[in-house]
């Protein structure tokens, strides 16, 4: 009974937060007086947000973007729970930019274990160039009917 309410319930949580961060404003400090456009020689960026107030579960989640060449790119996540949770999960999403101000969703992964205080995962894409990119995760740890989850977002970087 339990397996099937976690096989059900993670996937939800890790969709609820990919659509929450794709639908919250993008902010942008470009454009304003004395700025320069966005530094297309940049070529890692990453994001690590810890849980606010000390979890139970969940300790940490991070997200790197790396430019490998002129079309590939390396993504990785990882989830750092405080202990042994039933279920860890990361949901990584990768959006597009033509200026490198306004991002819209590119591609997507839901991935996880069971039965694990850390999972990471790293995967090298062929992307188009000419674009800008940035990397979003969202980082789910499940315990019993408790479930923690904070979310992460790199800069964007040129790749062309």
């Amino acid at each position: 009974m339990r397996h099937i309410f976690y096989k059900r319930i993670l996937p939800f949580c890790l969709m609820f937060m990919m659509a929450v961060a794709t639908f919250l404003p993008n902010v942008s400090v470009y454009g304003a007086v004395g700025d320069s456009p966005p530094d297309e020689d940049i070529v890692e960026v990453s994001d690590t947000n810890r849980v606010l107030s000390r979890g139970n579960y969940l300790n940490f989640g991070t997200v790197m973007l790396s430019k490998v060449s002129s079309t590939r790119v390396l993504i990785s996540g990882m989830t750092v729970c405080h202990r042994v949770c039933d279920k860890i999960g990361i949901g990584l999403y990768l959006e597009q930019s033509t200026d490198g101000v306004n991002y819209g969703p590119y591609r997507q992964w839901n991935l996880g274990c069971e039965n694990n205080d850390t999972y990471s995962v790293s995967l090298e894409l062929i992307v188009q160039p000419g674009y800008w990119y940035r990397l979003g995760g969202g980082h789910v740890a499940v315990m019993g009917n408790t479930g923690e989850s904070v979310t992460t977002m790199t800069d964007g970087i040129y790749v062309g």
